[in-house]
């Protein structure tokens, strides 16, 4: 069968970069392992620094000793450990971005496998299987086999070595560290294709509901055929293997076995139109598994076997969908598998069509909306000559940074041309005026006056995690008369104000910084500008063909009601490690108050003479340190 391995890892020359970062940690974490085969890849690596050599070496070596199941590729396949019914993050960047937009879907996918247990044999469970349909899970024959015989039409359970009928039941938790099971009783073996070459490896069983509990939902089947290089991941419980080398298990594994993990790959061929190759890492007790695709979230396949160094197989969905058919009574009734289109998922909403004529009235941000004196003026931010170079330009002929943008109702947008994303937005905001508009339907349009390939549309959203986060919030700028007000909310819904969030991204405080700053006793007359945008680094993921930015800043400016002099502060939101390393993880976004320089070092803007209105730029640090305070609260805002 190795005409379906896959060398596609060594080829991503980004993974390949990637692991070689990692050989020097690697190589602390195998001190003390014994000497062979089981350190000879990373003295490999180490002397040669070269991946693709080093994992063909030790290939060669390893596949004239013995072939067992089932870790395929040595390195770059991660197996992840689930908690919480999520996924830990893995160390390589490019499993993260690919992993991330998808987070939900396979969250949700992870809820509805759990780990096979019986009651009267020694070893503590038979494998995992899935919810395929209301009430009825699928996993392999041979995880059954030993636990029912069939009789008259029927399977019943065996006797145990003293004589007592085995019981199953399906636990859904079973994490790492994890304390409260989720078991769910075996009420029958429904179905067990036969024996056979040609026979697929799969049984059907039924589950009572617990009392006052619902079953977990039954994972999606996806509509579509298997292609070499779909991106995958493999939900299960994998064992402790002797077969297999003490590297790979302590390098893969950690000595944590027995426990719910998300294992990420990619398909590598297919065997026949009931079997098809994939290279996710598994272990004995991932039979059962189910094999999703990443992009949408449907079962791609049921996994069953595979061979050290070689492949691991998968049922097909469509032979999944074939014996389901098989089922009658009330199991037939009960079967009504959810199907998920690629296409479908993918398919991008259609944008709103706005012409060029209709924004030339725009005004733009007003450098005097605070105050008509010098010291009350707030500037657009300059850019760099790096940031200049990229910057798209809308009016040759204007100043400065005004040659660069584009005008909103009471409010402006210079964008990248590289990342497709603004570089800052800066907008007025008169909270005596407000309106509270009422949300209608988002309809996101590109801006006529920008090509519409400098701009990131729908399709970049369309099936996943990622929402279309505003830059400027609807509602900032919309004040005024009601035709003002609408006009301006309206024009935030251009791409030109949007960055992709995911749906976890925190935004509690985020959102509400404009309002509190606005509403603080020491604001004169509730007026503010803020200006805002993305932090954009060379280590941001890519997805798509689009970077996506991993930390927004946001400098808010008012007038001091005591003193008539401005004030300005400055803020990040991110994950913990922003402030020094950018590092990405789900669901840790932080926000920071933090210098105006802080915010300069970060894009590559100038603000000039607002850094003298920051509050924090007066306070003492320690040379060459910057200093930053994480908002737990509003209230926690150093505005003086």
């Amino acid at each position: 069968m190795r005409r379906f391995q896959s060398e596609s890892i060594m080829k991503d020359e980004r993974l390949v970069s990637e692991i070689a970062e990692l050989l020097p940690e690697m190589e602390s974490q195998l001190s003390g392992l014994p000497n062979g085969h089981a350190r000879h890849d990373v003295s490999l690596l180490a002397e040669t620094r070269d991946p693709i050599t080093a994992e063909r070496a030790v290939r060669e070596a390893l596949s004239r000793e013995s072939r067992v199941e089932a870790i395929v590729q040595r390195l770059g396949r991660p197996t992840l450990l689930v908690r919480n019914d999520t996924f830990e993050l893995p160390q390589a960047k490019i499993w993260r971005s690919r992993l991330y937009p998808a987070k939900s879907r396979l969250d949700a996918a992870i809820r509805s496998v759990g780990r096979l247990e019986v009651t009267g044999l020694s070893v503590p469970y038979a494998g995992t299987a899935w919810m395929i349909a209301p009430g009825i899970a699928v996993t392999n024959r041979h995880v059954v086999a030993e636990l029912v015989r069939p009789r008259g039409g029927e399977f019943v359970f065996r006797a145990s070595p003293i004589g007592q009928p085995l019981t199953a039941r399906l636990d859904f938790k079973e994490e790492y560290a994890g304390v409260r099971p989720f078991e769910v009783r075996v009420k029958r073996v429904l179905y067990v294709a036969d024996q056979g070459a040609d026979a697929p490896d799969l049984a059907f069983i039924e589950l009572e509901a617990p009392k006052g509990r619902l079953l977990p939902p039954p994972v999606p089947l996806y509509e579509g055929e298997p292609q070499p290089g779909q991106v995958v991941a493999v939900i299960g419980y994998p064992a402790e293997d002797p077969r297999n080398s003490l590297l790979d298990q302590t390098r893969l594994f950690g000595g944590i076995y027995d426990v719910k993990r998300l294992a990420p790959g990619e398909v590598m061929g297919k065997v026949d139109r009931k079997v098809f190759t994939h290279d996710c890492t598994t272990l004995g007790g991932s039979s059962g598994s189910v094999v999703i695709d990443v992009e949408t979230g449907g079962a791609l396949g049921l996994h069953f076997a595979g061979e050290y160094l070689d492949a691991n197989y998968a049922v097909t969905v469509a032979e999944l969908r074939r014996h389901l058919q098989k089922l009658d009574g009330t199991a037939k009734r009960a079967v009504r598998p959810q199907s998920v289109s690629l296409a479908q998922t993918l398919k991008p909403e259609p944008e709103a069509r706005v012409s060029a004529a209709s924004l030339q009235d725009r005004p733009g941000f007003d450098e005097t909306f605070l105050g008509t004196a010098a010291n009350l003026k707030t500037p657009l931010p300059e850019l760099s000559a790096a940031l200049a170079e990229v910057a798209a330009v809308v009016d040759a002929d204007a100043p400065g940074s005004a040659r660069h943008l584009l005008k909103y109702q009471h409010f402006s947008i210079a964008m990248h041309t590289e990342r497709k994303f603004a570089i800052f937005t800066a907008s007025n905001i008169d909270g005596s005026l407000s309106r509270m508009l009422k949300r209608g339907q988002d309809r996101w349009s590109f801006d006529p006056r920008l090509d519409a390939s400098l701009q990131v549309g729908n399709a970049l959203y369309a099936g996943n995690d990622l929402d279309r986060g505003h830059l400027v919030r609807r509602l900032d700028p919309a004040w005024g008369s009601l035709e003002d007000a609408k006009r301006a909310e309206k024009d935030t819904f251009f791409f030109t104000n949007a960055t992709p969030q995911h749906i976890e991204f925190n935004q509690h405080l985020w959102l509400e910084l404009e309002d509190y700053l606005l509403g603080h006793a020491d604001t004169l007359d509730f007026r503010a500008c803020v200006y805002t945008g993305p932090v954009f680094s060379e280590e941001d993921p890519e997805y798509r063909g689009v970077q996506l930015p991993r930390a927004f800043w946001k400098v808010a400016v008012m007038v001091h009601a005591e003193t008539g002099k401005l004030t300005a502060t400055a803020y990040t939101v991110s994950q913990a490690d922003l402030i020094t390393d950018i590092e990405f993880v789900f669901g840790q976004f932080k926000t920071y108050q933090v210098p105006i320089a802080r915010i300069e070092e970060l894009t590559g803007l100038r603000f000039g003479k607002l850094k003298n209105a920051d509050p924090l730029a007066r306070e003492e640090t320690v040379p060459g340190a910057m200093p930053l305070h994480e908002l737990r609260r509003l209230e926690d805002i150093r505005l003086a």
